[in-house]
């Protein structure tokens, strides 16, 4: 069985509140489709999440919408300068309303459909633009999430939003380095791929964990641990195994694949101590010294965890 270590960068996103209140928050929907948009509109434009939420008239589910939530609470920028062009109602009393803002550098058309729900005018579900974002590392995908805002979301998926300017950033954050920036609008997909590098500090991120890893090897034992890069020789010289001891003189240093697929760590110094029965019957120990100790294994990317496991 293979042992594993996790490197664990996580961020605190302070934007609980908002799901809780969103929808309290706005007593009553607006009485006409015009001044639904406007409010609509103007909550975009200062990042009000709560009034977005009073105007929403569906779910997406529970993890969908905890990342349009966190995503929307960290964007770069919101809508600027919006302006209703047109609202078309027709007979089933939906509402199309053409509108256009600034969105990043660029004046964007806000296309979005709602609906008399008989206690004012609610959003339909096609308010939300698309992102599809991914990370490269060596020319090959790495990892299976990416941060956008202050979402963790899944990577290569197709993520709705709210119209908005995202940071897209590649995760595990502050062990693989990479960012883009995607303007979300209803106009039309977007798709974001990022070229990442592992960051200055992911060494000795996984220094540490395989130092750990290591400690956890050196302990004493009454067999050779599996996994641990270590052969101790004791039958050349005892009968019997009773112990092992270990001291570790030197902790193996890691360096990380330029892929990332792997690590080797190296230059290790530790010393075993065997006790044991002689084929004489006498109890007796012996010291054993390995200067070239290595552990090597796999790296993976998991949420925004980097996984090593030793082989």
């Amino acid at each position: 069985m293979k042992r594993v270590v996790v490197v664990g960068i996580v961020g605190g996103i302070a934007v609980l509140a908002l799901a809780a209140t969103g929808v309290w928050w706005f007593t009553s929907r607006p009485p006409t489709a015009q001044a639904a948009a406007e409010t609509y509109l103007r909550a975009l434009e200062t990042g009000d999440f709560a009034v977005i939420a009073g105007l929403r008239g569906g779910e997406l589910g529970a993890d969908a919408e905890s990342l349009l939530r966190d995503a929307f609470a960290g964007a770069a920028s919101y809508v600027s300068d919006p302006e209703i062009l047109e609202v078309r109602i027709d007979d089933d009393s939906l509402a199309a309303v053409h509108a256009e803002a600034l969105l990043g550098d660029d004046r964007r058309t806000l296309n979005f459909t709602m609906r008399d729900g008989g206690d004012g005018w609610e959003l339909t579900g096609d308010h939300l633009g698309v992102l599809q974002a991914e990370t490269m590392l060596a020319s090959a995908p790495a990892g299976d999430s990416v941060w956008v805002g202050g979402a963790l979301a899944p990577a290569a998926a197709e993520l709705r939003l709210l119209p908005a300017v995202y940071e897209v950033q590649a995760a595990p954050r502050g062990i693989l380095a990479g960012t883009a920036t995607a303007a979300v609008g209803t106009d039309e997909p977007i798709a974001v791929t990022m070229d990442a590098a592992l960051s200055p500090g992911a060494t000795a991120l996984a220094q540490a964990q395989v130092d750990a890893y290591a400690e956890a090897c050196a302990a004493a034992t009454a067999s050779v641990p599996d996994n641990c890069g270590l052969r101790v020789p004791w039958a050349a010289d005892l009968a019997a195994l009773d112990s092992i001891a270990f001291r570790i003189d030197k902790r193996p240093a890691v360096s990380l694949h330029d892929n990332a697929a792997g690590f080797d760590a190296t230059g290790g110094v530790i010393v075993a101590t065997a006790s044991g029965t002689t084929r004489g019957g006498e109890s007796a120990s012996f010291t054993y010294r390995a200067d070239e100790w290595a552990l090597r294994g796999s790296i993976r990317f998991s949420g925004d965890d980097m996984i090593l496991a030793v082989r």
